[in-house]
């Protein structure tokens, strides 16, 4: 009968560990996407223009997204010896039918849903940065505005004007009433006599009254 090994169980552990940690590699590496800065833009320590910028980009150049958040606004890249936080509407992927922008493209592109948790990126990624000693006051703006977005002020209607009655006793100011502005009168043309609100004669001469004839002294002569 062969004898085990003592270490053989060791080797087999160490051997399934691997294993799994590889394959944790794959799949990351799967979910890795390559694109192209659209315009020069800053590299965040997190997802908002709150935090402080890591490098700055240029545009053209080419990062890995490891995952954007859940509405695909910032993006987790890396640039070189870089890591942070992109506005995703400033990345695109390369496809066939031409470059597909990651903020409104990032389902159909499978690109992951990578949350952002400030203490363990920062300790991560920024040990030894020089805003890294701050981290408890970014945490406390990241726990107060999830999303590094601030709510937007509430709408203040402005209140109606307040009329107050006057005391007793007096009475309000009485305003002036302006003279109401009469056109003067039409004059006549010049040259003609003005007219008498008769109308025009039509040329004709007027009737005279009849008179009767005159009667013989006497009577009638019978």
């Amino acid at each position: 009968m062969k004898r085990k090994h003592p270490n053989a169980w060791i080797c087999r552990t160490a051997l399934s560990g691997l294993v799994l940690v590889l394959s944790g590699w794959m799949s990351t590496a799967v979910a890795q996407t390559t694109a192209a800065v659209s315009t020069s833009v800053h590299l965040r320590a997190g997802p908002s223009t709150f935090y402080p910028s890591v490098a700055m980009l240029l545009g053209g150049q080419f990062v890995t997204v490891f995952g954007c958040e859940q509405d695909f606004n910032w993006c987790d890249v890396q640039a070189g010896v870089n890591r942070g936080w992109v506005d995703a509407a400033f990345l695109q992927v390369s496809s066939p039918t031409g470059p597909v922008p990651v903020a409104t493209g990032g389902l159909s592109l499978g690109i992951t849903v990578s949350p952002f948790v400030l203490n363990n990126y920062w300790s991560t990624w920024y040990v030894g940065r020089p805003w890294y000693a701050r981290r408890p006051f970014y945490y406390n703006y990241w726990t107060r505005f999830p999303h590094g977005r601030p709510p937007p002020p509430p709408m203040v209607r402005p209140r109606p004007p307040v009329v107050r009655p006057p005391p007793p006793g007096m009475r309000p100011p009485v305003r002036p009433v302006p003279p109401v502005a009469r056109p003067p009168a039409a004059r006549p043309p010049a040259g003609r006599p003005p007219s008498s609100g008769r109308p025009p004669a039509s040329g004709r001469p007027q009737p005279q009254p009849r008179t009767p004839p005159p009667q013989p002294p006497g009577g009638s002569g019978q």
